[in-house]
């Protein structure tokens, strides 16, 4: 599939908050924000949730959670009794701001696509700038995407299913899950170029070795020295095991085997 083909799909999210806001998703008015909107993009198990905590740590930014999740956005909406996409955005950017003054989102590349349809950066002064978190290892966050949605930990804070879950291993859903990380990556690099949306790369792997730099490089990007903004031991941990390497290392002997 074409990268151009990939991004003119509609996500499971925007089909089913068109249909929950009855077509009320849209907004073309002058700008609500004096700030640009900001995004991490990312595909699941590329580091956004360490990316996130740290930039909820400085005194500039709040938010990055999966607000733009269909379900999250449908429950939020109802118990504020907000009747419009655009009105869910400027609610929840308003009471979940915490006095920082710019509250950011996490958006997949089909939810990045999704703001784009509804006109959401139309509601910030300088548009859209997303921050792309990639992960270079992309066997490695498959393997870990295949753990994390058997056992249910998406991250170190979460309990799982059990401890003892069994895992199954799956090449064929590893090999997917790699080409669909890759699609990410370009689609969302894509995105920005055909829409100028400024876009920030950094590496899951730069991140976990030097935060700090991680950190400057976003505040330089932001338009801010960065000087007051620490760098604070995030409330997540990795969660990669002696388990993460054995079934990379089966999927690399497996798919070797069969590709000789």
């Amino acid at each position: 599939m074409s990268v151009i083909s990939f991004l003119s799909k509609t996500g499971v999210h925007e089909q089913a908050l068109r249909k929950f806001f009855k077509g009320s998703v849209a907004y073309d008015g002058p700008p609500m924000f004096d700030h640009p909107l900001y995004c991490i993009g990312f595909f699941n198990r590329s580091g956004s949730n360490l990316l996130a905590g740290y930039l909820r740590a400085t005194p500039y930014f709040s938010g990055f959670h999966e607000q733009l999740n269909f379900n999250t956005v449908e429950k939020q909406s109802a118990d504020w009794g907000v009747t419009s996409f655009p009105g869910f955005i400027r609610e929840a950017s308003e009471r979940f701001g915490k006095g920082q003054f710019v509250h950011g989102f996490k958006a997949s590349v089909d939810q990045l696509m999704m703001l784009q349809r509804f006109g959401i950066p139309k509601m910030y002064a300088g548009g859209l700038r997303i921050i792309h978190i990639t992960r270079g290892d992309l066997i490695g966050q498959a393997v870990s995407y295949q753990i994390a949605s058997q056992t249910q930990q998406w991250t170190s804070q979460q309990s799982g299913i059990r401890a003892d879950v069994d895992v199954c291993f799956d090449a064929k859903q590893v090999t997917h899950l790699v080409e669909a990380a890759q699609a990410s990556v370009n689609g969302i690099a894509m995105f920005a170029e055909l829409f100028d949306c400024p876009r920030l790369h950094v590496s899951y792997e730069e991140l976990v070795k030097r935060p700090g730099r991680v950190l400057s490089r976003v505040a330089r990007f932001a338009g801010q020295t960065g000087a007051d903004w620490p760098v604070v031991k995030p409330g997540i941990e990795r969660q990669a095991s002696e388990l993460n390497e054995r079934l990379r290392q089966q999927y690399l002997t497996e798919t070797r085997d069969k590709l000789l």
